[in-house]
């Protein structure tokens, strides 16, 4: 084994040992928190909106809104209707509710889990364990995931020091996050095309 595999291997034991210290449900809290919050809020956003725009009541409120804003006929509401305010409130609508959501789905569990007993406790350590170790696995993947996008001299180097490893070259090579960073990349241009048309 190469040096860089025993890093791992340390890495891995310590995250699995911090993972069960301070429990799932801190772990989830803090990791769902802050702008990770934030990044789950917006795929959610991006997966939902279709689905949430395609409602009955929703349709209405947005016809509605744009009734209103027509017969206003003035330059800023002009403006407005130009870069599609309707489904900006839509989105940011989802976003809030999005939040709300994450809050109060991940303090229910934070509670189940850190539950006094027990039973709870082993529960709680054992989760503990695995989201750590499934965050550093997850934090590999996101900064193997940068290195390819560099690419060039960067990438070459990088591969280079990790071939003969313990499937580190394996990963690297068939990371799953190079084509979902692709597709999120489309979308963005996509999102951006629909808040702003001249985009599109």
């Amino acid at each position: 084994m190469l040096t860089i595999d025993w890093i791992v291997l340390a890495v891995l034991a310590v995250s699995a040992i911090l993972g069960m210290f301070f429990g799932f449900g801190k772990l989830l809290k803090f990791f769902t928190g802050g702008i990770v919050g934030f990044i789950i809020s917006i795929v959610v956003v991006y997966f939902f909106t279709g689905i949430v725009s395609s409602w009955d009541f929703v349709k209405e409120l947005m016809g509605k809104l744009h009734a209103v804003m027509v017969e206003a006929d003035n330059g800023f509401v002009d403006f407005l209707m130009d870069i599609g305010i309707e489904k900006i409130i839509l989105y940011a609508a989802i976003f809030i509710v999005a939040q709300i959501i994450r809050i109060i789905i991940v303090n229910i569990i934070k509670g189940i889990v850190e539950i006094d007993n027990p039973l709870m406790k082993a529960i709680n350590k054992f989760f503990g364990l695995v989201f750590m170790l499934a965050a550093v696995c997850a934090l590999t993947l996101i900064v193997f995931q940068i290195v390819h996008a560099i690419g060039g001299e960067t990438a070459e180097n990088f591969r280079q020091n990790i071939t003969g490893t313990f499937r580190l070259e394996w990963v690297y090579d068939n990371n799953p996050l190079n084509a979902l960073f692709e597709k999120l990349g489309e979308a963005a241009q996509n999102f951006g095309g629909v808040l702003i048309p001249s985009l599109a």
